[in-house]
C-alpha cells in the first residue's frame, strides 16, 4: 500500500503547487500546476479548475515565483559569494584563517575546497593582505608548511583579474567547474526503479564510504551536519550521496554509482531523493566541466550554471 502524504493545508489555497498524483493500479503518476483553489481543487495556467482526490497525492511542493528563483535578485558578485559560502560551509576545513580578505583554508589530504585560497574581498583581486607577489609567496609558505600543495579557488567572473594575474604568474588550473543551480520545484520526481529502494543516515557509515572509498575527506563531511542517502539493490549498497544544507541552499556532492549499476536509471531519482530530503527550495551542485554526460544528466534535471570556478595550483 501506498504511503498517505500530508496534502496541502487550507493556508496553501492561493498558493502556487506542483502536485504529484498516483494513477490508478499503479499505473504511474500525473502532474498538476497552478495555483491551489480548495484542498482538492486546483486552477491551471489555462484557467481550468482540476479536481483531485487529496489520498492519491505521492509528492507535493510550493513553486517559488520567478522573483524568488534560486541565484536571483542580487548582483553577479554577491550571488556568487553567497553560493561560495554556503558551498564552503558544508565542507569545512580542517584550519582556516584570513589574511586580509583573502580566506585560507587548509587540511589534510585531497580535497581542493578545503585546501585552498578563497578570495573573499572586493574584486578584482579579493584584496590580499599584501602585494599579490608577496600575498602569493606567503601562500606558499604556509601551504608547504603543511605538506599541502598551494592552491587558489579563483570565483569567476568576479575575480576574472586575478586569475589572469595568476595564470602569468604561472599557476596552473588544476580543476576547472561548473556551479549549478535549481530551484526545488524545477527537479523532476522520479522514482527508483523497481528491485532498488533507498536508505538514509545523518551519520557518515561504514557502508556509505564502502560505496564511495574511504577517502581524507571524512573527516572533513563529519564537521558539518548532513544526509548520507545509498540506493541498494536488495542488501548491497551500490550508488551514494550527500546533501547537506547552509544558508538557505541544499549543496549536493558525492554523486556515485558503481559502474555495473550505471545506466539503470538511478542518477535522477537520486537526485530527487536529495532534494526531498533536504526540504531546502534551493539546491546546488559542482561539476568539472569536462564532465559532459554529468552535465547533461544535471541540464536535463533542473539544473542551470550559476558560475564556474577554478582551482590553480601553484608551480
Amino acid at each position: 500500500m501506498a504511503e498517505l502524504i500530508a496534502p496541502p493545508k487550507q493556508e496553501h489555497v492561493g498558493v502556487r503547487l506542483s502536485i504529484r498524483l498516483r494513477l490508478p493500479d499503479g499505473a504511474g503518476f500525473r502532474d498538476l500546476l497552478g495555483v491551489l483553489e480548495s484542498q482538492s481543487s486546483i486552477r491551471k495556467k489555462d484557467g481550468t479548475l482540476e479536481e483531485f482526490d487529496p489520498t492519491e497525492i505521492a509528492a507535493w511542493r510550493i513553486v517559488l515565483p520567478v522573483s524568488a528563483k534560486a541565484g536571483t535578485g542580487k548582483p553577479t558578485s554577491m550571488r556568487i559569494a553567497e553560493l561560495e559560502s554556503a558551498a564552503e560551509k558544508t565542507w569545512p576545513a580542517l584550519e582556516t584563517f584570513m589574511h586580509g580578505g583573502w580566506r585560507y583554508r587548509i587540511s589534510e589530504g585531497f580535497t581542493f575546497r578545503a585546501n585552498s585560497i578563497l578570495p573573499a574581498g572586493r574584486a578584482p583581486l579579493g584584496e590580499p593582505l599584501l602585494p599579490l607577489v608577496d600575498e602569493l609567496n606567503f601562500a606558499i609558505k604556509e601551504f608547504k608548511s603543511r605538506a599541502v600543495r598551494p592552491a587558489i579557488h579563483v570565483p569567476l567572473p568576479t575575480y576574472a583579474e586575478l586569475d589572469l594575474a595568476l595564470e602569468q604568474a604561472g599557476w596552473e588550473i588544476a580543476v576547472e567547474a561548473h556551479l549549478m543551480i535549481a530551484d526545488a520545484g524545477d527537479v523532476p520526481l522520479i522514482d527508483l526503479p523497481l528491485g532498488f529502494s533507498f536508505a538514509t543516515s545523518a551519520d557518515l557509515t561504514d557502508q556509505w564510504l564502502d560505496v564511495q572509498g574511504n577517502s581524507p575527506g571524512a573527516r572533513i563531511m563529519e564537521r558539518y551536519p548532513a544526509n548520507y542517502l545509498l540506493i541498494k539493490a536488495g542488501e548491497q549498497a551500490i550508488a551514494a550521496a550527500r546533501v547537506a544544507v547552509a544558508d538557505g541552499w541544499a549543496v549536493i556532492s558525492r554523486i556515485f554509482i558503481k559502474d555495473e549499476f550505471r545506466g539503470h536509471g538511478l542518477a535522477k531519482p537520486l537526485l530527487s531523493e536529495c532534494v526531498q530530503i533536504s526540504g531546502a527550495e534551493k539546491i546546488a551542485l559542482q561539476v568539472d566541466i569536462t564532465n559532459t554526460k554529468a552535465v547533461n544528466l544535471y541540464s536535463t534535471s533542473g539544473f542551470r550554471v550559476h558560475h564556474n570556478y577554478r582551482f590553480r595550483v601553484a608551480p
